[in-house]
């Protein structure tokens, strides 16, 4: 195995540890979206159904695993033990496209008709857009994620080290791979926007942070796309710990500040929040 792939293989699984680490941290899933981590699952299943019958070496079997085992986890996490942000219509219909789509790729792009090629191809595909979902549930909701910086970080770590994983196995195998090229140029881009849209608006943080600015929403051409250019949320006012806050109790008088905010005066505005 060359570096770059077993490198790819760390930074992947580092990154599951990150996001499995940063919900217990928070005891909260919110700003996760459970289809992508379920498409993460199905990926990860179809793609290593042969350790159930084929034995390539430890290395290869210990990772399978752990991705199985993992991906699984942080779905038990979200269904059963901690809070998470509610999918959006939008959302499953993405999904359904994507599980439609990648169907449809796998029976006419494959490296040999059966049972295994076509599933590893399905899982392939499929793993290009599972951060679809994420991405839209990004654009839609205000709620503070759990997703930390050193988790797109090693998710970016992953996707580059592949890329020098098929320049290696081309210059020194002589060896090139369409479909995963293909379908990694795919996931690469969302990636990339999945990370431009994070840094530029993510200002939340579960213990601590600004609130979001709407105008942070309009960034990331992809997820413009899939949300539809024009469709500008509205952001609800939100009251202590982050919970929207009705009409109607804004007409019944003030409304208690989060503990992060600032009132402050001046002689030029007698009246602001910073």
């Amino acid at each position: 195995m060359n570096p770059f792939r077993l490198l790819g293989d760390l930074a992947h699984m580092a990154a599951k540890c990150i996001l499995i680490w940063s919900i217990h941290w928070n005891k909260s899933a919110e700003g996760i979206s459970f289809l992508t981590q379920a498409m993460y699952a199905l990926v990860f299943v179809t793609r290593y159904l042969d350790i159930a019958f084929r034995f390539v070496w430890i290395y290869n079997a210990i990772v399978k695993v752990i991705y199985i085992i993992s991906a699984f986890y942080v779905l038990g996490l979200m269904r059963w033990i901690f809070p998470r942000t509610p999918e959006s219509r939008m959302a499953w219909q993405a999904t359904g496209i994507s599980l439609a789509a990648t169907c449809l790729f796998s029976t006419v792009f494959n490296y040999q008709f059966t049972l295994t090629e076509v599933l590893w191809s399905f899982s392939i595909a499929l793993e290009s857009t599972c951060v679809i979902p994420q991405l839209i549930l990004l654009r839609e909701t205000t709620v503070p994620t759990v997703i930390t910086s050193h988790y797109l970080l090693a998710l970016g770590s992953y996707r580059a080290l592949y890329i020098l994983n098929w320049i290696w196995r081309y210059v020194f195998e002589n060896m090139v791979d369409p479909i995963a090229v293909v379908c990694g140029i795919i996931q690469t881009a969302l990636y990339l926007d999945f990370a431009w849209v994070y840094f530029s608006r993510q200002r939340v943080k579960l213990r601590d942070g600004l609130l979001v600015d709407s105008e942070d929403y309009e960034r990331g051409w992809i997820i413009r796309w899939l949300s539809g250019k024009d469709s500008e949320l509205p952001l609800e006012p939100l009251g202590r710990d982050g919970i929207p806050i009705d009409e109607e109790d804004l007409l019944e008088g003030p409304i208690a500040l989060p503990p992060y905010v600032e009132v402050h005066t001046s002689a030029d505005d007698s009246e602001g929040v910073e």
